[in-house]
């Protein structure tokens, strides 16, 4: 009786080790080998084997839930659907590090989306986002950064922040002159796309 138990907390106590050392961040070289599930349901089998999600073109309304579940999770893409709202609950998803939402119907950038530490590239162009959250400067990783065709107000000093920003996709974004030359002084060292100034009688921050 006593080896039982003994061998079932052993297999217990592997069984959870093991769930533990599955947790990983994916070297961004290594990311792109990775098998790329575009099935939810495929993908829940075996959740914390899943490091590459792609869920585009599949006419979602609403953020899918069961993407929590999948812990291990290093890239998600959500292109061309019809979300709304992105869930705070974003901010479990601690390994991400490629985030595309592009062409929805996303009005917000939610506070909780940048605390997403290893964020590497967020792609949210073609949707409705009219600013972006001073909270912005906790994506210290991100490399791309693509909000291109959005009728962005708001910038905040805190962008300024974002020292390993390589590019910033502002392209068929409404802003004055004095707004990009404001951009281009806050992030010296960034390649800023941005398509000619307005005369939008837009307010600068």
């Amino acid at each position: 009786m006593k080896r039982t138990i003994t061998r079932t907390l052993f297999l217990v106590l592997m069984l959870a080790v093991g769930h533990v050392s599955r947790a990983q961040l994916i070297s961004f070289d290594y990311l792109d080998t990775c098998k790329v599930y575009e099935s939810i349901d495929e993908a829940l089998i075996s959740p914390t084997s899943v490091y590459r999600l792609d869920l585009s073109k599949q006419k979602l309304k609403e953020f899918p839930v069961e993407i929590f579940q999948l812990v291990n999770l290093n890239e998600l893409k959500l292109s061309r659907n019809k979300i709304i709202v992105i869930p705070s609950e974003i901010s479990k998803l601690t390994f991400l590090q490629k985030l595309d939402i592009q062409r929805n119907a996303l009005d917000t950038i939610k506070p909780e989306m940048c605390e997403l530490r290893h964020l590497r590239e967020l792609n949210l162009a073609e949707n409705f986002i009219t600013g972006i959250p001073d909270e912005i400067e906790n994506l210290a990783d991100l490399k791309y950064f693509i909000l291109w065709q959005n009728p962005i107000e708001y910038y905040p000093n805190s962008l300024g922040m974002l020292e390993k920003l390589e590019v910033f996709d502002l392209l068929h974004n409404l802003m004055t002159e004095r707004t990009q030359d404001r951009l281009r002084n806050i992030l010296p060292k960034c390649n800023i796309v941005m398509s000619p100034p307005c005369n939008c009688g837009m307010q600068d921050e």
